[in-house]
């Protein structure tokens, strides 16, 4: 025990006098994570400017302009004498759509003819893209069935029937996980893991790679009785503490203080963070034990980690990525964790629904660890391996 409490007070001797380590332990991740919840804080997008050109001008018109501007997703731009004004207005990004009114519209809805409005969407931005069109066919539905129900109405039909037969077949869409969807919790909540796997694997390749950059690995292994293990464990203790206790935090956050959409066990999911923050450092030990460089073992460990969510299928469907992109996607630890998000917290599933994920994570853990260990115990302590930067 006394090997390990030395090897331990050795590496809290370092992180006091180096700054730069001790911040990037210790204050480098709350930042980022704050500054990645406060982009998404909004929890979805609101007041998209959107061109309108009424070229129709009537009663009817107005009425459909004024139920489009009242969805909060969208704030209707007037003051656009053309439509190649407005869409010189989208290919500026000073809107992100235009909504056509065209003459005739009224006309064409009173004798029965097809009306419609047209929507330019700039498609580059799919996020905008969708929630205007999403808005504004909900105000096109809303419209509709109100100028079809007053028609029946004047046929002599009561209200509710009239509405009943304006409107014979409707959709009862029910979302059972992030109602909304709430950016917050789709975004802020998947992206902050992916920075706690960078975070942690960059940390243990530093916290072992600098013994080696700097040649002071046998130092090292000797304060700790010559055990690697010990040493192992007595320098990655403190990282590991710190992650894991801000993933309490984070989890505890979006449990009881951000959107009401999680409906799993706080505990259940923080363990499963603690096995994800563990996996990834095990990770990186196995990168760093195989290079054996510092410089190169934090360039891997960023080109395998940064990535990560690109490849996880939170944001684009995982089935749909070619089979290569499905291996990479397999041997990242933010992945399998997402899975364990998505079902027992989001989903409220039961944990024997998830054991699978979390059998992945065990075994990466258990394979990036044990061939990590052996690689570091072959090599490290060999002059050879010291001093590359």
């Amino acid at each position: 025990m006394q090997y390990f409490t030395g090897s331990l007070q050795r590496e809290l001797m370092h992180l006091r006098n180096d700054k730069g380590d001790l911040f990037l332990t210790v204050a480098m991740l709350p930042l980022l994570c704050a500054f990645i919840w406060w982009i998404f804080s909004a929890g979805q997008p609101d007041s998209l400017p959107v061109a309108i050109i009424d070229q129709d001008q009537t009663a009817t018109s107005r009425e459909f302009i004024r139920l489009t501007n009242a969805a909060p997703g969208i704030e209707l731009q007037h003051g656009f004498n053309s439509q190649s004004a407005a869409v010189d207005a989208l290919r500026k990004r000073g809107v992100y759509a235009v909504l056509l009114v065209p003459a005739q519209f009224e006309r064409d809805i009173y004798t029965g003819s097809p009306a419609e409005v047209v929507l330019m969407l700039n498609s580059q931005y799919s996020t905008y893209a969708s929630t205007i069109e999403r808005h504004v066919s909900g105000a096109a539905l809303t419209a509709g069935v109100g100028i079809g129900a007053n028609r029946l109405q004047m046929l002599g039909m009561f209200g509710e029937q009239s509405l009943t037969m304006a409107m014979p077949i409707s959709v009862i869409a029910t979302p059972l996980f992030n109602e909304g969807p709430n950016y917050e919790v789709f975004l802020a909540a998947t992206l902050i893991p992916a920075l706690f796997q960078i975070l942690a694997m960059i940390l243990a390749v530093s916290a072992v790679g600098r013994e080696l950059r700097d040649g002071t690995a046998l130092d090292w292994l000797h304060t700790s009785g010559g055990s690697l293990a010990l040493a192992l464990g007595a320098k990655l203790l403190p990282p590991i503490l710190v992650i894991n206790g801000y993933a309490a935090i984070i989890v505890w956050f979006f449990q009881h203080v951000a959107p009401d959409s999680y409906s799993g066990n706080g505990l259940s999911i923080w363990l499963s963070f603690v096995l994800m923050n563990i996996t990834a450092m095990a990770v990186g030990i196995l990168i760093l034990a195989v290079t054996r460089n510092f410089r190169m073992g934090l360039s891997l460990a960023g080109f395998y980690s940064a990535p990560a969510f690109a490849y996880s299928g939170q944001a684009f469907p995982l089935i749909s990525m070619p089979d290569a992109a499905q291996y990479w996607a397999s041997i990242l630890p933010l992945t399998h964790w997402l899975k364990i998000y998505n079902q027992l917290w989001m989903a409220g599933a039961p944990i024997t629904e998830v054991m699978d994920s979390v059998k992945v994570l065990a075994a990466m853990l258990t394979v990036a660890g044990l061939f990590g260990y052996l690689l570091l115990k072959h090599y490290a302590f060999k002059p050879e391996s010291w001093g590359a930067r």
